[in-house]
């Protein structure tokens, strides 16, 4: 929120013909309404919450580029400055409100591509063998044949 709403402000701000401030104002203004943002954003869920609050943010962010930015002598709103502050206002509103579902979108069409894109083997089947029992005291025949033998002499001594 606070990286888009300072951008689209500076932008509206500078291509209305009022100045652009520096650098280091600039990201000290996008931490503020980082800090701001962050205290609201779970609370503005619906479109004309986030135009009020986003309003708000850009007449704050007008006054104060009219007094740090060079080459904006007032802080009067031309119909020019207001019109760009109230699209970068709309813009930044459905972008918020619908990052969601934009991201989900965009989530989506990755795995699609990656899924197309990526081979992926399938594993060899499984060959079961089924063992087959002749009497119901096999496994105990077994058991005494192989396990517990008699000992004794040689069958041909």
């Amino acid at each position: 929120m606070a990286t888009t709403s300072t951008a689209l402000t500076i932008a509206a701000h500078g291509m209305a013909g009022g100045g652009v401030p520096e650098t280091a104002v600039t990201v000290v203004i996008a931490a503020l309404i980082a800090w701001a943002g962050t205290a609201v954003a779970s609370r503005a869920r619906s479109l004309s919450t986030m135009v009020a609050l986003l309003g708000i943010s850009q007449l704050t962010l007008h006054v104060l580029f009219a007094y740090v930015s060079h080459g904006h002598d007032s802080v009067a709103l031309t119909p020019a400055m207001l019109t760009t502050h109230v699209v970068a206002t709309a813009i930044t509103a459905v972008l918020l409100t619908q990052a969601d579902a934009a991201l989900d979108v965009v989530a989506a069409a990755i795995a699609g591509l990656m899924r197309a894109l990526v081979w992926t083997p399938r594993p060899p089947a499984l060959v079961v063998h089924k063992v087959q029992v002749s009497a119901v005291g096999h496994l105990l025949g077994v058991v005494f044949r192989q396990v517990c033998a008699r000992r004794g002499p040689p069958q041909f001594s």
